[in-house]
């Protein structure tokens, strides 16, 4: 992540910032702790009706999907249905990563192989991947021959989130975790190489069509049109659609919530990737017990692992989580900017065995609240 320098004056205001609302901040948890307990569904509902979100949740329990719930708080002329359709935005990476592992399982892709080894003619790199005519450059830098499978999943593969024009280096692959959607886009090349599909082609026929999610695509279909509910604002302002026409793993998944929680049952009954997924985390923030895994971050419990992931497009948000013991978990879909306000509160009434520390990753945050979160661990 790109850090803008901090002038000392600006650093001085924001520590006042800081001794202002630090004891704001413990009293509001406080509150929230000794608050009734409220359903999901009630959660939901009343939390999309304060920000004025559309907003759809499948829940699941025990590794089932038990409900699909939908609450329209904003004003929308969509009713909403549990097969309203809604950018996932990075949700997209645990449904891609959950492919890439079914591939290893079979022995198409091996999680420590180079990525380039699926790639004999190098790569080229689209600085904007969901564009037809986008800009190209051939990478030749060699530290791509050293980024594998797994750094790619696991972000640790040293390339930026987004590069808006050649594609550079931030790190060196395997040194660090580094939240990198350029990554993904690199690991899709190999898996079309070696599958010899496109990526909504090969998603289709790998994880939809088998685990019944019939409302889902990497691409902008005309068979979904009719369920698509339109992005907002955090004000309400409806925004203009960019429909995606061509696949990107990071974050094109058109997905309802009944199919995405479809997806999040099927996993969570899935042994074999589930140990994958976990068995070798990197780590992300060590004083939050937060680490990243095969294709999904990791909240580390006494006696339990949370897997979660964060959703951010223009116009929508999106949260999924669940926990690998109990097999209780949710995903939300939301229409608007102000949606990830919902994902925690909901969390706390699906999943109460918090706090979530999950929620004090800066990634969640937006503007000076980022900054706040990520350089003074005040995360509002």
């Amino acid at each position: 992540m790109f850090r803008h320098p901090l002038k000392k004056t600006v650093l001085t205001s924001l520590w006042g910032i800081v001794a202002a609302l630090t004891n704001g901040c413990a009293s509001v948890h406080d509150g929230r702790t000794s608050a009734q307990v409220v359903s999901p569904r009630d959660v939901l509902q009343q939390n999309a009706s304060r920000y004025d979100v559309c907003a759809t949740a499948a829940l699941i329990k025990h590794r089932q999907l038990l409900s699909v719930e939908t609450a329209q708080g904003c004003a929308s002329a969509s009713l909403l249905t549990p097969d309203s359709v809604f950018e996932a935005a990075s949700l997209s990476k645990p449904v891609f990563a959950y492919a890439v592992l079914k591939l290893v399982q079979d022995g198409t892709l091996d999680l420590d192989a180079p990525v380039l080894n699926y790639l004999p003619d190098g790569y080229l790199h689209q600085a904007q991947p969901y564009k037809q005519n986008s800009k190209t450059d051939e990478v030749s830098d060699p530290r791509i021959q050293s980024i594998t499978v797994r750094m790619a999943l696991n972000h640790t593969s040293g390339l930026p989130n987004w590069a808006g024009g050649p594609l550079t280096f931030e790190g060196e692959p395997g040194e660090r975790w580094r939240y990198s959607g350029e990554a993904y886009v690199l690991l899709q090349r190999a898996v079309e190489a070696v599958t010899h599909e496109r990526l909504d082609e090969f998603m289709e026929r790998q994880v939809f069509r088998p685990l019944g999610m019939k409302n889902s695509a990497f691409i902008r279909q005309s068979r979904l049109e009719k369920h698509i509910v339109a992005g907002s604002t955090s004000d309400g302002t409806v925004m203009r659609p960019f429909p995606f026409r061509v696949p990107v793993a990071a974050f094109t998944l058109y997905t309802s919530a009944k199919d995405y929680g479809l997806f999040l049952a099927a996993l969570l009954n899935d042994e074999r990737t589930l140990e994958q997924i976990v068995e070798s985390p990197v780590t992300v923030n060590p004083k939050l017990e937060l680490g990243w895994g095969l294709g999904w971050g990791l909240e580390r419990k006494p006696d339990d692992i949370l897997i979660w992931h964060w959703g951010n497009n223009p116009g929508y948000r999106a949260f999924v989580m669940a926990s690998t013991t109990s097999g209780d978990g949710y995903v939300m879909l939301t229409n608007s900017d102000a949606g990830l306000a919902l994902a925690q509160p909901l969390a706390d009434a699906v999943l109460p065995q918090g706090p979530h520390k999950a929620f004090r990753f800066h990634l969640l945050r937006e503007g000076l609240s980022n900054l706040l979160c990520e350089t003074f661990d005040v995360c509002l």
